[in-house]
Order: C-alpha cells, then sequence, then structure tokens
C-alpha cells in the first residue's frame, strides 16, 4: 500500500468512474431512448471538459513555440476519434445496456483493453507479444460463456453491439496514441474532442430522425440523476485518465481498467438486482484474466516497489 500514490488513486478513480457508468445508463434508459441518452451525456460532458481545460490552459505553463502539423490534418484526425471512442462507442454501449443489461455489457465493452494490445502491433508496428493472442483468446471463451452460448436475439444483439463498442474503443485509444504523439495531442483535447463531435453527430441524427425524444413526455427522477452522473463520470474519467498516466507508467495504471467492470457488476447487484448465473460469473471471470494479461506489466510494478522501498 506504500506504493499507492495520486497517480494509482486518479487511476482507480477513472475506471470506477467509467465502470459506474453503465449502471447509470441502465437507469438512464428509463425515460431516455438510447440515442437521446448518448446525446446529452456527450453534449454535457463537452462543456464541462471545455471548462477543465481552459483552467488547465491558463494554469499550466506556456505553450513552447513549436512546428505543427496543418489544422486540417488535426481536426481530422480528431473527428475520426470523436466517432470512435465518441458516437460509436456510445450508442454501442447504451444498446448493449438495454439488450443484456449492465453487468454483462460491461465485461463485453471492457474488451477493448484486450482488443488494443492486439490492434496496437499493427497500426504503431509494434511487436505482437504472445500473451496478448493468449489474453484474446482467453477474452473470447469468457464471452461466450457471458452469453451462456444462449442465441435468442436479444443476448445475440447485446453481445454484438458490446464488442462493437469495444472494437471502437480500442481503435480510439491505439489510435490516440499515434496521433498523440505525432500531432501533439494531449489527452483533455482528445477527450474534449471526442465528446464535441459525438454530441454534434448524434444530435443531427436524433434532429433528422426523431426530434421530439430529445424531450421525453415524462422523465423519472433516478433517470434524470442517472444522466447528471453520466455526465461527471464521462468528464472526470477522461479528466483523470491523462492525469494518471503523467504520475506513473502506463502499464501500472491500465491495470485498473480491471476495476471498470467490477464496479459495474457490484454496482448493478445492488442497485440493480442483476444477479449473473455461475456459467457468467466464470465468463467474467475469464475476462478479467484476459484484460489482466493484456495490459499488466509486472516490471512496473517490481520497479515501482523498488523505488517505494
Amino acid at each position: 500500500m506504500r506504493g499507492i500514490g495520486r497517480g494509482e488513486a486518479y487511476a482507480a478513480l477513472a475506471a470506477s468512474a467509467f465502470g459506474s457508468a453503465y449502471v447509470a445508463t441502465a437507469f438512464a434508459l428509463r425515460s431516455f431512448e438510447p440515442l437521446v441518452a448518448a446525446v446529452y451525456r456527450s453534449l454535457f460532458a463537452a462543456v464541462a471538459l471545455a471548462v477543465v481545460v481552459w483552467i488547465a490552459r491558463h494554469r499550466g505553463p506556456a505553450p513552447v513555440a513549436e512546428s505543427k502539423p496543418p489544422r486540417t490534418r488535426i481536426a481530422m484526425h480528431l473527428a475520426i476519434l470523436g466517432a470512435l471512442g465518441g458516437a460509436i462507442f456510445l450508442v454501442a454501449m447504451n444498446l448493449a445496456v438495454a439488450r443484456v443489461g449492465a453487468t454483462i455489457a460491461s465485461f463485453v465493452a471492457g474488451l477493448y483493453a484486450v482488443l488494443a494490445a492486439v490492434i496496437a502491433p499493427v497500426v504503431l508496428l509494434e511487436r505482437l507479444r504472445p500473451r496478448a493472442l493468449v489474453a484474446f483468446v482467453v477474452a473470447l471463451v469468457g464471452t461466450a460463456l457471458l452469453a451462456e452460448l444462449d442465441l435468442t436475439a436479444d443476448s445475440i444483439g447485446g453481445i454484438a453491439w458490446g464488442l462493437v463498442g469495444a472494437a471502437s474503443f480500442a481503435l480510439f485509444l491505439v489510435f490516440s496514441r499515434k496521433w498523440g504523439r505525432e500531432d501533439g495531442l494531449d489527452g483533455l483535447l482528445i477527450g474534449l474532442a471526442t465528446m464535441t463531435v459525438a454530441a454534434i453527430a448524434l444530435g443531427l441524427i436524433v434532429l433528422l430522425t426523431r426530434p421530439a425524444s430529445l424531450l421525453p413526455s415524462q422523465v423519472a427522477p433516478e433517470a434524470l440523476a442517472a444522466m447528471v452522473w453520466l455526465v461527471v463520470s464521462a468528464a472526470g474519467g477522461l479528466a483523470l485518465a491523462p492525469a494518471s498516466v503523467r504520475l506513473i507508467p502506463a502499464s501500472r495504471s491500465a491495470a485498473f481498467l480491471l476495476l471498470n467492470p467490477i464496479v459495474a457488476a457490484a454496482l448493478s447487484a445492488a442497485l440493480l438486482g442483476e444477479r449473473p448465473s455461475g456459467v457468467q460469473m466464470i465468463g467474467g471471470a475469464l475476462v478479467l484474466t484476459g484484460i489482466a494479461v493484456a495490459t499488466l506489466d509486472p516490471g512496473a510494478f517490481r520497479a515501482r516497489r523498488t523505488s517505494s522501498g
């Protein structure tokens, strides 16, 4: 415990915020349609992040003058990241929660950590680690058990949307790392752009297809409270995650990704009464094992303990 510092605390809080969002989504969907919930979450999170970015820019050191890539290139990259990490991921996650519940959706969507480890070597031209492939296979077996091999339309659809969200967010993470280096984009700016693009894109879709759904006839108090928390968790998580990796190695910060589905499962049991079956619990454990194998670097923990001692 002596090795736990601010970086670890920020990572744990970010992962817990993201995990709680699955349960909050289940409550929000009681009054809001999945697409509308994603619009409001991304819109108000963008406003909150804009305030955080403004404060960070004015309190931080003056930026160092250096050559920057063309603005059109940066805008295109931010738009792609916004689609992957914002619009596509939020819609897929909401639909997964609506079909299979918050617990299963959180485990399936949490596969983004494993998928990112498999995709990164292709995009970043890094060596594919054998343990990434092992993690991928273990996580897929866990996903099959989470679905209980049940071939109903809801279970297949929910798992499929969860996998779409996982793949989309995995690509978001990989390209964020690539373009963050090449274009000099920090995590807060990427988070702000992601929520902004999602709010604009999804807002236009709703306005063109179902504008009346933006103002539901009745909004349950728990749904309204859930929407407020979704904004807090999105803005807070996107602010805390970059702060964490600035203080501790990314491999150590990534370890706290394991808290994401664990928090979702615990809150789902307490607040939603979701009780996974024995087979699904085994599947969830396999997914967590896959995430751990793909993300944890024992060397980072040994180094941390050595420096702390």
